[in-house]
C-alpha cells in the first residue's frame, strides 16, 4: 500500500512534463483525500487506501490528457476565495488578482462610488471578490455566455449574502444605466495564438480567450462604448496581456480618458490600465 509520500512522489514524476509536476500531484492527492494541502503534508508516512490511490491515478491521467487541475478538482482559488470552476468558463489567474487590487485603490479613494460593472465576468470571480470586500457596492455582471453565468450564479450563492446581478450581454448591448466603476478582464489572445492553442486541444472556451486578429477587439470596443456607460468621473479599468498594456493605453488616450494609470502585477509588468471619464 502507497503512502501519502511515495503517492505525490510517483504523481510528481508522472506529471514531469507538465510546469508545475509537484504542486499537481499535492492539489490532486489533497482532493482524492479530501483533506487540505497542509493536512496532506503532514501526514507523509500515513498509507493511502486503495480506492483512493485508484481516483488519485485517475485524476493524474487527466492532468497528463492536458485537463487543468482546476477543471478536474471543480475548484480555484481566487483572491483567498474559494470558487466552483468547469469547462464553461475561464480559469482565474492569479494576475487577475491585479484587477480587484487597483479597483480596491479606487473604491477606497471614492468611498462615494457605489455602482460597479463587471463585463466578460465569467466564473463571477471579480464581480463576486468585490462584492465580498465592499458589501455596500450595487453589482452588475455581464457576460456573453448563459453557460458561463450559471457558473457565475452559483458561485454568487455559495460566497455571497447578496447577490450581483447578472446579465447575459454582448458587452454593453443588453446593460442600462451608467457605473461609477467599469472593470474588465476581457479575452485577450491573437488569432495566432489562438490557433496554437486549438492545435493542443486547450480546454478552456474559446470565446472567454480569443481577442482577434490583434488580440484587442473586446478591448477596443470596451474602451470605446464605456464612456456612455461611466458616470461622472467614473473609472474604467481594463486587464490585458502585458506584451499589449502599452496599445490599451493608446486607446485610453484616443478615447478621452483623463488620469490614466498602469497598474503593475506581481512580476512588476504592467497587467491592467485605468481611466477617468472627464
Amino acid at each position: 500500500m502507497s503512502t501519502v509520500r511515495s503517492a505525490l512522489s510517483v504523481g510528481a514524476e508522472m506529471l514531469s512534463s507538465v510546469d508545475t509536476p509537484f504542486l499537481d500531484a499535492t492539489v490532486l492527492l489533497s482532493h482524492a483525500l479530501g483533506i487540505t494541502k497542509e493536512q496532506l503534508l503532514a501526514s507523509y508516512p500515513e498509507e493511502i487506501p486503495q480506492p483512493i490511490m485508484k481516483t488519485y491515478k485517475a485524476y493524474i491521467e487527466q492532468r497528463l490528457s492536458g485537463i487543468p487541475v482546476s477543471y478536474i478538482i471543480r475548484k480555484k482559488e481566487f483572491y483567498g476565495l474559494p470558487f466552483y470552476i468547469d469547462e464553461r468558463v475561464l480559469v482565474p489567474r492569479p494576475e487577475t488578482e491585479t484587477l480587484i487590487e487597483a479597483a480596491s485603490q479606487e473604491l477606497r479613494e471614492s468611498p462615494d462610488k457605489r455602482r460597479l460593472l463587471d463585463l466578460c465576468t465569467g466564473s463571477g470571480c471579480i464581480a463576486i471578490t468585490l462584492s465580498y470586500l465592499f458589501p455596500e457596492l450595487l453589482v452588475s455582471a455581464s457576460d456573453i455566455s448563459p453557460q458561463a453565468l450559471e457558473v457565475a450564479r452559483k458561485n454568487g450563492k455559495h460566497l455571497l449574502s447578496h447577490m450581483p446581478r447578472f446579465i447575459e450581454s454582448d458587452l454593453f448591448e443588453a446593460v442600462e444605466g451608467k457605473f461609477d466603476l467599469i472593470v474588465s478582464n476581457p479575452p485577450y489572445l491573437t488569432d495566432k495564438e489562438m490557433d496554437e492553442l486549438r492545435r493542443r486541444r486547450w480546454p478552456e472556451p474559446e470565446e472567454a480567450l480569443n481577442g482577434g486578429t490583434d488580440g484587442l477587439d473586446q478591448a477596443k470596443r470596451i474602451v470605446h462604448e464605456a464612456f456612455a456607460h461611466l458616470a461622472s468621473y467614473g473609472y474604467l479599468l481594463l486587464e490585458g496581456d502585458v506584451r499589449r498594456i502599452g496599445a490599451i493605453t493608446e486607446l485610453f488616450h484616443t478615447a478621452g480618458y483623463r488620469d490614466i494609470q498602469v497598474y503593475p502585477d506581481l512580476s512588476g509588468r504592467g497587467r491592467v490600465v485605468g481611466g477617468r471619464k472627464g
